[in-house]
């Protein structure tokens, strides 16, 4: 191989790793500026509240970069519980985009959703549900 054939492969390589991470950051949808998560191995948290419940029906946490790849190859990234499901694709843009210890709300048939972005140093207080907390403040 010649000197100016090695050159151009480096180069047709470098230039396909570029549009890989161009595509890879374009299908994740990041929020614009730094968001406050970055660099804080950040996790994303769901659960699901069906009404009368006192507790979380679902709950999980995922990595971040987990959801991001999920979001970014076009996986199904479908969360269902009962008769209720959330493609969190959807709504991946708004996540990102929550101050630091907000949740985003979704309403589905009386059920409610929460998502939000955690780290270990930025975590929402807790969920009351609606039902419990109008119980404790009756006397």
């Amino acid at each position: 191989m010649t000197r100016r054939q090695t050159i151009l492969g480096v180069t047709l390589f470098a230039a396909v790793c570029l549009g890989l991470g161009i595509i890879w950051t374009v299908r994740t949808q990041p929020p614009s500026g730094h968001p406050w998560w970055a660099g804080k191995n950040p996790k994303v948290r769901m659960e699901a509240w069906e009404p009368g419940k006192d507790m979380a029906t679902v709950g999980m946490t995922l990595p971040k970069k987990t959801v991001d790849a999920m979001v970014a190859m076009g996986l199904k990234a479908k969360i269902e519980v009962g008769d209720y499901s959330v493609d969190i694709r959807h709504y991946w843009r708004q996540v990102q985009a929550l101050p630091p210890g907000e949740r985003l709300t979704l309403d589905q048939d009386g059920a409610k959703i929460y998502v939000w972005i955690e780290t270990s140093d930025v975590k929402p207080p807790p969920i009351v549900p609606t039902a419990a907390a109008a119980e404790s403040t009756e006397t």
